[in-house]
């Protein structure tokens, strides 16, 4: 691919092919990628000339590549090799550029255009389709639309996971299992223990990653 040259390089010797009846230029050698250039800012004799041949047609005025009006436009097909490009438009005779387009300028006031050239790669749908989420089963549906009853109902007086205190409960594996977080900050009272006739209070806090469970356990008066 070729490199980024500067504004105001020398010429070198290269090959040139040039249709003039398409009005498009063919860089010798390599393989090239199809790219537009239109100007829309009026004018009668419209060219350009760029670092893709060395800037030998700023040297060399019969190498500019004149482009074809169509309407109030005028444009130029370009192959050119994958690469950054520097150009200038030459309307009647003066050097402009498109300020539409990305443009850069040296310490004297050069201005001229930048041409990015590069091969466009389609989206390939089988590369992202692992990180679609995979489709729900059918059978993790159902049918049955809620009754009327349903809505009548009158809501539980204490949530169900609530019950699910860490409060007396087992330990087969001697670490304690990690609490939900709709139980914490609540208070647990566990009483009526056969034959044990103590009522035990719980409290489960969080701190960072860390769970603290305090239980008091107070015998039942009789």
């Amino acid at each position: 691919a070729p490199l980024q040259r500067t504004i105001n390089a020398p010429p070198s010797p290269n090959t040139i092919q040039w249709n003039q009846s398409q009005r498009v230029f063919y860089p010798p050698e390599e393989q090239g990628i199809p790219i537009i250039i239109t100007w829309n800012q009026g004018g009668n004799d419209v060219a350009v000339e760029g670092s893709w041949d060395n800037w030998r047609s700023r040297y060399f005025t019969f190498l500019r590549k004149k482009l074809e009006k169509s309407g109030k436009d005028h444009s130029i097909l370009f192959v050119l090799p994958s690469g950054i490009y520097h150009y200038k438009v030459i309307v009647d005779g003066e050097c402009k550029h498109i300020q539409e387009l990305p443009f850069v300028s040296d310490e004297t006031g050069n201005v001229c255009n930048i041409l990015d050239v590069h091969n466009f790669v389609p989206e390939n749908p089988e590369s992202i389709a692992e990180f679609e989420p995979p489709p729900s089963p059918d059978h993790s549906y159902g049918q049955t639309l809620p009754t009327a009853e349903d809505y009548t109902k009158d809501p539980l007086a204490v949530p169900p996971q609530l019950r699910l205190t860490l409060v007396d409960a087992s330990e087969e594996t001697g670490k304690a299992a990690k609490p939900q977080h709709v139980v914490l900050n609540h208070v647990f009272i566990e009483q009526g223990w056969s034959p044990q006739s103590i009522v035990a209070l719980g409290l489960t806090h969080r701190f960072e990653s860390k769970y603290i469970t305090v239980v008091l356990y107070k015998p039942l008066t009789r």
